[in-house]
């Protein structure tokens, strides 16, 4: 019996269905396999075995108790009575999982690094993007192939709707399905033309345009790239379907998923100093995207929404 639950558990965790659901069917596995427990200890009794027919029957109510607390969490919206987890969490130093938590970076010497490459995070500035109707189709796209390849859960980070509503009261906020952002597995950016174009996807052979970058900070991206040169730091995808409350009752609402990217700037330091400055000062007229630099901005960083108010 247990080896039969044992297997229905381990194959279990290849069909991508919604978390709540699964540890749903985990519950209703734990209660089978406690039911067994009780069959082993009434047959150890009438065999004579009191000893062993008692240790299992204890340890079979102590299962029971967990399972009573699991079922009435994830098949009721009330609290448990007599509830001692938030005790043993406390008593083994067990940090619940925050429902802000979402599919993260790969953490690496206890960093969050994307897959291209660390950036310092002092020269990282949030960036926008433009999408056409086609931009759009593409990034709907990347968030199905993402839920194929199950590295995107629509599962409200496992929640219930009874933490969702608590947390929309606390923030105010939506709560998405996806998560806060899920990082997309491959994103970079190219030149064309004038505008630098962002492509993503599951990899390198699926990347699809998902928008051109359109301003920078607070800054429109052609007079960033006057004075400097930007990377592509980090992309993740956000939004999709949300919930809010409503009047008695959580709400759940149909949207499209975005891009969201943050792009690393660097100064233009490989240019000689003569040539950077070789003009500067002769032009008379305010027209000038370098003079409206030089005389407007003396940091060596693009505007943010605290600088633009100190210049």
């Amino acid at each position: 019996m247990l080896s039969f639950l044992d297997m229905v558990n381990h194959y279990l965790g290849y069909i991508n269905v919604n978390a709540k659901i699964k540890n749903r069917i985990y519950v209703i596995i734990g209660a089978l396999g406690d039911l067994y427990l009780f069959y082993i200890g009434f047959r150890y009794l009438q065999n004579g075995h009191p000893f062993w027919g008692l240790l299992i029957l204890l340890v079979a109510l102590i299962l029971l108790y967990f399972v009573y607390l699991n079922t009435v969490y994830y098949f009721t919206e009330k609290k448990a009575p007599f509830d001692i987890s938030p005790k043993i969490e406390k008593l083994l130093h067990i940090k619940p999982k925050e429902a802000e938590e979402g599919n993260q970076p790969v953490a690496r010497g206890g960093r969050n690094i994307p897959a291209n490459g660390y950036f310092d995070e002092k020269k990282i500035l949030p960036g926008k993007l433009t999408a056409s109707d086609s931009d759009a189709r593409n990034v709907q796209n990347l968030a199905t192939r993402l839920q194929q390849n199950q590295l995107l859960q629509l599962d409200y980070s496992g929640l219930g709707d009874r933490e969702i509503m608590e947390q929309t009261r606390k923030t105010g906020k939506p709560v998405y399905a996806s998560g806060p952002a899920v990082l997309i597995p491959y994103f970079e950016m190219q030149t064309e033309g004038q505008q630098l174009v962002v492509y993503a996807g599951i990899n390198q052979a699926e990347k699809q345009r998902v928008g051109v970058v359109s301003t920078v900070g607070l800054q429109n991206v052609a007079d960033v790239r006057d004075q400097f040169e930007l990377y592509l730091a980090n992309a993740t995808l956000v939004g999709g379907p949300f919930k809010v409350l409503g009047r008695t009752s959580l709400i759940e609402q149909p949207n499209d998923f975005q891009v969201a990217v943050q792009l690393a700037y660097k100064h233009h330091d490989d240019r000689p100093a003569a040539e950077r400055y070789a003009n500067r000062g002769t032009t008379t007229t305010g027209t000038s995207r370098q003079a409206r630099y030089d005389t407007t901005s003396t940091s060596d960083e693009p505007m943010t929404r605290t600088s633009r108010y100190h210049h």
